[in-house]
């Protein structure tokens, strides 16, 4: 299965820096230092979430969307 990478914040958890992992399932944020792992999106769900999560994570709305046109189809 096809997963992009993509974003950075800080996690709530350690400290450390989180990620965005897209993928067909939907979006995942993962901590590269402790490992926390959460679902935070999945198709059906508001598409409004997508554009905080762009935000939260420093990447441009239409750079989320794209990964999930990748990963959709792959």
């Amino acid at each position: 299965m096809k997963a992009v990478r993509i974003g950075k914040c800080r996690c709530y958890e350690c400290g450390g820096e989180k990620f965005l992992l897209v993928n067909r399932n939907g979006i995942f944020s993962i901590c590269s230092k402790c490992g926390f792992n959460e679902w935070e999106w999945t198709w059906g769900d508001s598409v409004d979430y997508l554009y905080y999560l762009a935000d939260r994570y420093g990447v441009k709305a239409d750079e989320l969307l794209n990964a999930l046109e990748v990963v959709r189809w792959t």
